[in-house]
């Protein structure tokens, strides 16, 4: 072969050698092309899950501190029969159920303790006041056979509620209610008595009649 078909044999290997490297022979550049444009796995995460957006918030639950926020509106009505007592009246002025317990304390003018309560008008139940509802308590404010002594006028009242453990007496926080009482004043003696807590007023009216047996 001469010098010049050698010079063309090498030239043309050359260039076959060149072809086989652009279309991909032997070098894997298209696959390393390839994994580099393949999308990368996302690592799974660590943390919790997101949780959902809060829901709505039930209806407040009145807790033992405060029923219903001071949404019990207490008044005292005056009573002709029997004679010799009064109907404390909380009624429920929000649109949940509110809860009493116990026996309300009754403080009237500058007295330091509470009026002493008809025991065995005592109920072991809270009371759940619905919406509008009532819960009543009747106040033996003289005695009927006179043993409570001459008696005074008094022109205010305050009353808190019980806290739901009755063993500790305790009341609830907060600012007492002050009723207005009828005609401006109650006439009490050294007798004067509070019943429980209870759901209707002829209930609480049986423990101040002629059959009551108030506290001694």
């Amino acid at each position: 072969m001469t010098s010049r078909n050698l010079r063309i044999a090498a030239a043309l290997a050359a260039v076959a050698a060149l072809t086989l490297t652009a279309c991909g022979g032997g070098g894997g550049g298209t696959k390393e092309k390839a994994d580099k444009a393949a999308p990368t796995a996302a690592a799974p995460s660590s943390g919790a899950p997101t949780s959902p957006a809060s829901a709505p918030a039930e209806p407040v639950v009145p807790t033992p501190e405060n029923p219903c926020d001071g949404a019990l509106k207490v008044e005292v009505r005056a009573a002709t029969s029997p004679a010799g007592h009064a109907l404390l009246v909380a009624t429920n002025t929000s649109d949940k159920i509110c809860f009493v317990d116990g026996f309300p304390y009754l403080r009237f003018d500058q007295d330091q303790a509470t009026v002493a309560p008809v025991e065995e008008s005592a109920t072991q139940d809270r009371i759940a006041v619905r919406p509008g509802k009532a819960a009543y308590a009747a106040v033996l404010t003289t005695a009927a056979d006179g043993s409570g002594g001459k008696g005074r006028d008094v022109t205010r009242l305050s009353v808190t509620f019980q806290a739901p453990d009755r063993r500790k007496l305790d009341p609830l926080p907060g600012a007492p209610a002050r009723p207005a009482l009828p005609g401006g004043k109650l006439h009490v003696d050294d007798k004067v008595r509070t019943t429980y807590w209870m759901y209707d007023e002829a209930g609480a009216q049986e423990w101040v009649g002629p059959a009551a047996k108030p506290a001694m």
